[in-house]
């Protein structure tokens, strides 16, 4: 099977940050957490075999997780919403496919909305280095944008079915973008053992040391549905959301 990769280095400007945000330096959240599994599996492939839309899959990975936990029985933007949010870094989709920054595809889902027509609220950046910071975002929001880079020994692990572990020496095929939703699935490492992710159509996981190693950016985004929930309230400062997005945007914080 050909697998695709596609997503651009960060760039790296200024951004929200999870950290400043949250109601205390590390909100209660459970020793493990699997936000996937009450979805029993379904992902689709939309495009990722053919192009390198990863990112606007992630977007529609985590709009299905958020609309089924949240708003049952939830929706799954199909092939051609993902094409026309591709093809907001790439207007010459298909010809063009140069991938995406993930940081680039959140300011336009929290300016103009994605083709499903649901604006994010707001996006912050996940200190992905602070293990306690990780499990609370994904407690909080039921996953992070993860993006990552892909060995090739990692393409080897996923066709083999077992968790993706950092292999020394082992070339990189290129940066991706995949949506997180557990930790702490029995094991051992830094998040308590293999971190549950969706990629190309499938469920699988990553060692702890394959997260020190290849995970280079994190992300919350806070969508409509998430205003009001339980966890929400508990770990996010509203407050200091509402005055941190101004400061940074410009914009007053829409919620409703």
């Amino acid at each position: 099977m050909t697998l695709k990769t596609g997503r651009r280095p960060p760039k790296n400007t200024p951004a929200l940050q999870l950290t400043r945000l949250l109601t205390r330096r590390t909100p209660e959240h459970p020793v493990r957490a699997d936000y996937l599994a009450a979805l029993n599996g379904g992902w689709g492939m939309l495009g990722n075999d053919r192009y390198g839309d990863c990112v606007a899959v992630t977007w529609a990975n985590m709009r299905r997780l958020v609309t089924a936990t949240l708003t049952p029985p939830g929706v799954y933007p199909d092939m051609g919403q993902v094409a026309a949010l591709y093809a907001t870094q790439n207007p010459g989709f298909p010809a063009e496919d140069n991938g995406m920054d993930i940081q680039t595809c959140l300011e336009h889902l929290n300016r103009d909305g994605g083709p499903d027509g649901v604006r994010a609220v707001a996006f912050a950046k996940v200190n992905h280095r602070r293990v306690s910071e990780v499990k609370a975002a994904i407690a909080i929001f039921g996953s992070v944008w993860t993006g990552v880079y892909v060995q090739q020994a990692n393409m080897n692990q996923f066709n083999d079915g077992v968790p993706w572990d950092y292999v020394r020496m082992s070339p990189v095929e290129g940066g991706h973008s995949v949506l997180t939703g557990g930790y702490g699935r029995g094991g051992t490492g830094t998040l308590g053992g293999d971190e549950k992710f969706i990629t190309w159509a499938a469920e699988t996981s990553f060692t702890a040391k394959y997260w020190r190693r290849e995970v280079e950016e994190a992300w919350v985004v806070v969508w409509p549905e998430h205003l009001g929930t339980a966890a929400f309230q508990a770990g996010v400062n509203t407050a200091k959301l509402a005055v941190a997005y101004q400061q940074l945007t410009g914009r007053q914080l829409i919620t409703g």
